[in-house]
Formats: structure tokens, sequence, C-alpha cells
């Protein structure tokens, strides 16, 4: 059903990298080491995957043995699933969460046949999930049954460390927590791994919906030192967020929120409202006489620079010049001299280099308040950089992978917005899934999605399970990227885009080696990006 034949090699996929200090990986380290020394005269070797499947550890007793491992894939970061490995006792004690033994001509692939493998799945002794599954494999000829009884124990081991360490962390999350909670004017949250703590004023404040957001800050806070924040909750409350780690708690949290009387509750001013990234916009009736709106597609750069400009402006959209250059520019350049009216010059990265330097003069001498919207500066050619430096009032409307604390404010604009006389929410497990999302469309592919998960609905709640299947399967990762990971993405992505997918003189720009290069678009899982350019370039032929 997954498209496997016997004769296959194992299929590739995208190998991550992984998380060498988790719960899981923290717990079993010594477990493992313990099994190493017993196998060190033997042929077996040691893989430890974790919820999803993905390898998280791999202990080998042989070079022999590493290497054999190496030709199937069986390395940390890869995902061993039945859907890519067939029958084999990780991917399958993963599937049916039971031990299994699968030896020699009981694998579904060939490439497997010379393994004898025991898997048994990890189980959570407190919260009865599946934590991962601990395997040993080794050569067909070495099979016996005395390693079933040996991979039970080690897995019973593992568990027992789990139920330790989740008990140490809850009781320092607890303490902190307690240190708090008396606290009657804010409302006080501790976020652990498995572990929710609230005193009463965050019951009444705090919704699930925005758990999201509180583990997404949770992700970034330093060790040492406290971060402080407002924040829009799923109720549309503006609050302060005061957020510090607790030591020793594997991931914990507390957060102190208060309800701050200086920040101003964004109400919809219509039935209907643009959404955008969140940006320092200005006034409509402050406009400069030239500002620029910058960002990638989907960002909402369009509708803010209606917005600015106001009901009555004049819009001219740079994709138009493609079939009649000459006839959009001439009508352009009538307006910016004639009309009382803002001006919205809209995707001017899609102008021909020509056309670009061309509009400049006409921008610069307009007495019309003008608006330019496209793509981030740095990603223009120099004649549109030269009409995008024009505009001394510039916003860059942030890309929505950057700010996930921010995302079920977004989420209930949205819907507001698509079905503005409904009560549709979002179930927090499917937030939870949205804010695991690259989104390479920004808010526009949200709104999409929105879109599809709440179709027919007037009501309720939307689930995970309502969510297009490319979303819900699009969950590489157990957590959101950091703000620091996102900028790290963005920024190869922006050096591969000028190198024309060039990677080693991507590399060289970002001041890094092809390997980390590597590394960094594995676990970005970054695709080779097409230039920015290429675009602007055929629109130039095109026009000539």
């Amino acid at each position: 059903m997954s498209g496997l034949d016997p004769g296959m090699e194992v299929r590739e996929t995208i190998i991550s990298d992984i998380d060498v200090r988790s719960t899981l990986t923290v717990a079993a380290g010594p477990v493992l080491d313990k099994m190493v020394e017993e196998l060190s005269d033997t042929r077996f070797s040691i893989l430890l995957a974790d919820r999803t499947s993905r390898i998280v550890d791999r202990r080998v007793t042989s070079q022999a043995i590493g290497r054999a491992l190496d030709r199937v894939l069986a390395v940390p970061g890869f995902q061993y699933l039945e859907e890519v490995s067939g029958t084999n006792s990780l991917a399958t004690a993963f599937e049916l969460r039971r031990p299994i033994a699968v030896t020699g001509e009981e694998h579904f692939l060939e490439a497997l046949r010379r393994f004898c493998c025991y898997g048994a799945p990890i189980i959570h002794p407190v919260t009865h999930r599946l934590e991962g599954v601990i395997d040993v494999s080794g050569p067909v000829a070495d099979a016996t049954t005395l390693l079933g009884p040996f991979l039970m124990r080690a897995a019973r081991d593992i568990e027992e460390r789990l139920l330790e360490g989740s008990r140490v962390a809850e009781k320092q999350l607890l303490a902190e927590f307690q240190a708090h909670a008396n606290q009657k004017r804010h409302a006080v949250i501790a976020l652990g791994e498995n572990l929710v703590l609230t005193n009463t004023a965050a019951v009444d404040l705090i919704k699930g919906a925005d758990h999201v957001a509180l583990r997404a800050i949770a992700a970034d806070l330093s060790s040492r030192a406290p971060f402080e924040c407002s924040l829009t909750l799923a109720s549309g409350t503006e609050v302060s967020v005061r957020a510090r780690a607790v030591a020793g708690s594997h991931g914990g949290a507390l957060f102190e929120i208060t309800e701050d009387s200086s920040l101003v509750t964004r109400r919809p001013s219509g039935p209907r409202r643009s959404i955008t990234a969140p940006a320092d916009e200005p006034s409509p009736t402050k406009l400069s006489r030239t500002v620029l709106i910058t960002g990638e597609p989907g960002t909402g750069r369009t509708s803010t620079a209606r917005s600015l400009a106001g009901a009555e402006c004049v819009v001219f959209d740079a994709a138009d010049a493609v079939e009649d250059d000459s006839t959009w520019f001439l009508a352009v350049r009538s307006a910016l001299r004639e009309a009382d009216k803002s001006i919205v010059i809209d995707n001017i990265d899609a102008l021909s280099p020509r056309l670009a330097a061309q509009l400049a003069a006409p921008v610069r001498v307009s007495r019309n308040p003008v608006v330019l919207a496209g793509a981030p500066l740095s990603e223009l050619d120099n004649p549109h950089r030269a009409l995008a430096s024009l505009a001394l009032t510039r916003h860059d409307l942030q890309p929505l992978r950057t700010y996930p604390h921010k995302l079920a404010g977004i989420v209930k604009s949205v819907l507001e917005d698509l079905l503005p006389n409904s009560t549709v929410e979002l179930a927090p497990s499917a937030l939870q899934v949205l804010a695991t999302q690259p989104w390479p469309g920004n808010i526009r592919e949200l709104r999409a999605v929105l879109e599809y998960a709440a179709r027919g609905r007037d009501r309720g709640v939307i689930v995970e399970t309502d969510l297009p299947e490319t979303i819900r399967t699009n969950t590489n990762s157990s957590r959101t990227l950091t703000l620091m990971e996102t900028a790290e993405r963005d920024a190869i992505v922006a050096a591969l885009r000028a190198s024309n997918g060039n990677k080693a003189a991507a590399a060289a720009e970002l001041g890094i080696g092809r390997t980390t290069l590597y590394a960094r678009l594995r676990r970005y899982r970054i695709s080779d990006p097409a230039p920015q350019a290429s675009v602007r370039n055929r629109n130039s032929s095109t026009t000539r």
C-alpha cells in the first residue's frame, strides 16, 4: 500500500538533526551504556528511536555492523517507519506498541533480511504514552531467543528512569509554582512537559489555545534571564507576560501574566478586516509622502498598503505591466502627476529593471502620497532598490513563522474574517499542529488552511483531523523553531537564493562549511529555493 517492493532499498527520506539532551535520551543514556558493556563481545547493535520513530541514538559494537546499518539508513536522524522500511522490529514495534522479533525472511525488504532484530516500545509510566522504541539488531546467523528478555529489561529500566526524571522535574516545577501562586493580582501558570499548573486568576484568563503561545515563548527562554513581552490572548485580551525557565524541569517555565491597561485591545472596525503580520503600522492620516511596505508573499503587504493609502486610493499592480509595460507606465505616471489621491504601486519586485528605473523619477516628484509594496529589500535588484529607497518610511512585515506565540490571535482574526457570524473555534491540539508549520505562504496559506478546515461549519470546534493531510503530516519536529533557529533558516534561504542555488557560494557567504550547510538544510527541511530574480528576469525578457 505504501508503494514498497521487496527488492527495493530502504526508501530515503529527510534526515533531521536530533536533540541529544531530550528527556528520552537523557533517561536512556546510562541504560544504553550498560547494554553496550554486556554486548561488547557480540555483533549486535542498539538503536533508540523517539515517539515519532526517529532514531536518536545508535550504539555499535564493531565497525562492520556500523557499516551494515549505514547501508539500510539505520542512522541517527532517520525516521524508521514501515512506509519506508517495511516490516522490521523498530518500525513494527512502533506501529503495534508491543515487543516484536523480526528475523531474516520475516523482513519485508530483502535489504533487511541479513539482520535479526528485537524491538520493544518504551511507555511513559505517568502519561502511558509511547515515548520511543529500543531495538537490538545483529547478523541473522546470531539470532537467539535470549535477547527478548534482555531487551525487555532494558525497556523497563528506561521507563523507570523516565518516571524518576518526571518526579524530579515535576517537583522543581511545583516548588517554583507554589512560590508564586498565592499572588492574587495576576495570573500564574507553570508549564512542564506533561504538566500544567494554574492559580485561580489564570483559570479565568488563560484558555487552552493560549498554551501554544506560551510554549512557543518557553522554547526561546534562556536558563538565566527572564523574558518579558506583550501578548494577545485567544479572548482578545492584551496582557503583559513575564516568563522564566525553571531549572531541572526539562524545559518547564513559569509565567506571570497581568492585564496591562496601557495596551489597547484590537477590535474589528467593521464586519470584515484585513489580517496582516504584526507590525508597527502608521496611521493612514499621518501617512508619509512615500512609504515602503515589504514582506514575503502572503504576509499581507497588499492589504496593508491599501489600508495605509485609504479607501479612495488608486492601485496599480506591477504584475499587469508584463502584458503592456508602456501603457501601464503611462497610466501610473499620469496618476502620479494629476490624481488628487493616494497611489499604491504593488509588487514592485515584478517590474523589469528598465521599468523600475523609469518609474523612479515620477514617484520622486509626485505630490501625491505613494505607497510601494514588494519583496524584502535583500531580495531586490539594484533598480528596484533605487525605487524603494525613495521611501523614507518603511515597514517590513515579518513571516508568520517568526511569531508562533501570536498564532492564536492571528487564527482567531482569520476565522472571524472568514466566518463573521459563526462561533467556530480551533482546538488546542489543532493549533499546536499549525504552530509547527514553516508557512512559506504565510497568512495567505494559513487562511486557505482554515477555510478548508472550517468548510460547511458555522459552529463547533476544528480538531486536528479537520486540517488538510499535507499539514497534519508536515510535522517533522515535536517543537517549533526558536527565534534564533528561524533567523538562521531565513539567512540560509536568502543566501541560496542570492547564489542561484550554489551551495558552495552560499556556504562561503554565510561563513560556514559546506558540511554544516548540508546539515542545516536537512534540519530545516530546506529544498533548493528558486532565486527570486528569476521572475523579474522573465518579466524583463517578455517586455523586451
